[in-house]
């Protein structure tokens, strides 16, 4: 554990949905049922298929030589990890549901082209995560009708297939059964041996630990491989939560996602301090320095969205900020065409509204930059892209939208924790003082201390903190080390 430390602590990371970044070259060459739509028709097909149904199967065309000629881009803005969303050839354009593990996608590239992207982003210092997703495969994967595979497929007592949550098109996989263990592995190291340093697991939560110790075992030959589980709840609510006997070596902080956003967005304070208590009081200090942190992935609202849009949660017992659904659910069903409408229709944020988001979004990653943990921000963030749910938040990235005052904000926070990374890597942390107001939130390392204070409002607030020998080491919108102004940020270090 601590060689991989050594190599992951203090990092920043890049999330990327390949087929939605960036497209280099020309269009790619058609293949039946799949529809290119143009890269600045940014409107979602949302209506529901011909027989009802609601698949997005519609792609942009985006591909890994594109990702490797912006990776300068990505690291100007002061990443040194990207994280992948999977890029195996399957039906849809998210590849989730999987359809081959040992290919690439076609509109993606081959192996030759993501071990090219590999090389180049390690000229850089940059590390690739990949995604890869075990617990379940597509209805149309190479597997699924395979004798041969039969035996990689969970059936109910009739023999029937089981489906994950009742879809249709994604059967699960009999993840302990030996020979998918060993397949499976040879699939990790695939994507080791081509360049890749981390895996993030797709409902990792769900692997059993038989699985994850055979795939695993790859770290024998790869000992600084990471393992990050996707995984919704505190970890340490599971009876069987993989984070203290090494299975999973981080996994993904939505639990402080969601208290950085409700705290952001409404004050929740108490709300924030039982969630930073419970992760940073209950993981092993080991988990906690590189939790996977968020304030929003491909599978929520964009950011702003969730920091100011309509219809977010605010119900602290009843699920989380981005579990917007609820006007649209009744006993049994769910109006999807009116939920999807109604995205369509707010999907851009009023002037006014953006303007306000921006000094929240701001907020919101000073304090994913400084917690415990490695800050992970999706693409778009950094243009105050906005967007509902699926398939709202999962535009194309807009390449010719001129947003540089976020930018410039998420450069400067990359260069404030490279610049102490001595105490950001692996520092503890410490809440000092939160009200609905204001947050001052500690780090403090053998190597010195970090003080950092935001104000939520738009009044000015007194912190009145006697710090020795301060030295301000980031701010915005604030110029005093005892005053905070509204939406002031400041972090002090001494």
């Amino acid at each position: 554990m601590d060689t991989m430390n050594s190599i992951w602590t203090g990092r920043i990371a890049y999330q990327i949905m390949p087929d939605r970044f960036y497209r280099k070259g020309e269009n790619p060459e058609m293949i039946n049922g799949r529809k290119l739509k143009a890269w600045n028709d940014r409107m979602p097909d949302w209506q529901p298929d011909y027989d009802g149904e609601y698949r997005n199967l519609y792609y942009y065309g985006g591909n890994l030589e594109g990702i490797e000629e912006k990776l300068s881009y990505i690291h100007d803005l002061g990443f040194d990890i990207i994280y992948l969303t999977p890029i195996e050839q399957s039906v849809s354009y998210h590849h989730y549901d999987v359809g081959n593990h040992l290919v690439i996608d076609p509109w993606l590239g081959t192996w030759d082209s993501f071990k090219s992207l590999c090389r180049k982003a390690q000229e850089l210092n940059i590390l690739v995560v990949v995604d890869l997703v075990f617990n379940h495969t597509g209805i149309n994967s190479s597997y699924f009708d395979n004798e041969k595979y039969q035996e990689w497929y969970k059936r109910d007592q009739q023999g029937n297939p089981v489906f994950w949550w009742g879809f249709k098109d994604l059967p699960e996989c009999n993840t302990l059964s030996k020979s998918y263990q060993e397949a499976m592995t040879e699939v990790v190291e695939k994507y080791l041996e081509n360049g890749a340093s981390g895996i993030r697991l797709d409902l990792g939560e769900n692997l059993p630990e038989s699985f994850l110790r055979a795939i695993g075992r790859v770290k024998e030959k790869y000992p600084e491989t990471i393992f990050i589980g996707e995984m919704w709840g505190l970890a340490t609510d599971k009876a069987d939560s993989k984070i203290f006997n090494g299975e999973l070596d981080s996994v993904m902080n939505y639990p402080m996602a969601d208290a950085i956003l409700r705290w952001t967005r409404y004050g929740y304070n108490q709300h924030f301090e039982y969630n930073f208590n419970r992760v940073y009081g209950e993981y092993p200090k080991s988990v906690q320095d590189i939790l996977l942190n968020n304030i929003g992935t491909h599978d929520t609202p964009n950011s702003i969205t969730m920091l100011v849009g309509d219809k977010m949660n605010p119900d602290l017992f009843n699920n989380r900020i981005w579990d917007i659904e609820g006007a649209w659910r009744s006993e049994n069903q769910f109006d999807t065409y009116g939920f999807r409408q109604y995205e369509a229709e707010h999907d851009e944020l009023p002037e006014k509204s953006i303007v306000h988001g921006k000094l929240l979004l701001k907020i919101a990653l000073a304090i994913m930059y400084t917690i415990p943990g490695i800050p992970c921000v999706i693409q778009g963030t950094e243009v105050a892209d906005s967007g509902y749910k699926d398939p709202f938040n999962r535009k194309p990235y807009p390449w010719n939208k001129q947003e540089e005052e976020m930018k410039d904000f998420i450069k400067r926070l990359g260069a404030y924790r490279k610049n102490n990374t001595d105490i950001l890597a692996t520092g503890k942390a410490e809440i000092l003082r939160i009200t609905n107001s204001i947050l001052v939130l500690e780090r403090k390392s053998e190597s010195g201390r970090l003080v950092l204070c935001v104000n939520r409002t738009d009044k000015a607030q007194s912190i009145n903190f006697n710090f020795y020998n301060p030295k301000v080491v980031f701010q915005e919108n604030n110029n005093s080390i005892n005053r905070l102004e509204p939406f002031g940020i400041i972090v002090i270090r001494n």
